[in-house]
């Protein structure tokens, strides 16, 4: 039987799948917030499949050069975690960072 996922503050991360997206998502995993993490790969999001987590992260392929994906994104996270209160780009991968920010909590 699956636990339904406490509605916490999530944050979004983009992730390009470096360390310092790593250190990122598990600093706020720390905090006791959820994780939407979004990445244009499944090896880039793979780390975040883990058991010990998994209730606490949602991972979903994206592009995150284009706006409309990452609105829906920010709208399904919030609808599944949590309202979405901020986006991490550590990379520099949104194309409308200011779109992003208007969508967030």
């Amino acid at each position: 039987m699956h636990t339904p996922v406490a509605l916490t503050d999530t944050v979004l991360v983009v992730t390009d799948g470096t360390l310092r997206s790593h250190t990122i998502i598990d600093q706020i995993l720390r905090s006791g917030r959820n994780v939407a993490v979004t990445g244009q790969s499944a090896k880039a999001l793979v780390p975040y499949l883990d058991a010990g987590v998994h209730d606490r992260v949602w991972a979903v392929i994206s592009d995150p050069a284009d706006p409309d994906q990452i609105d829906s994104i920010i709208e399904r996270a919030t609808d599944t975690m949590g309202p979405v209160i901020m986006v991490v780009d550590p990379a520099g991968q949104l194309t409308d960072v200011s779109a992003a920010d208007r969508n967030v909590a």
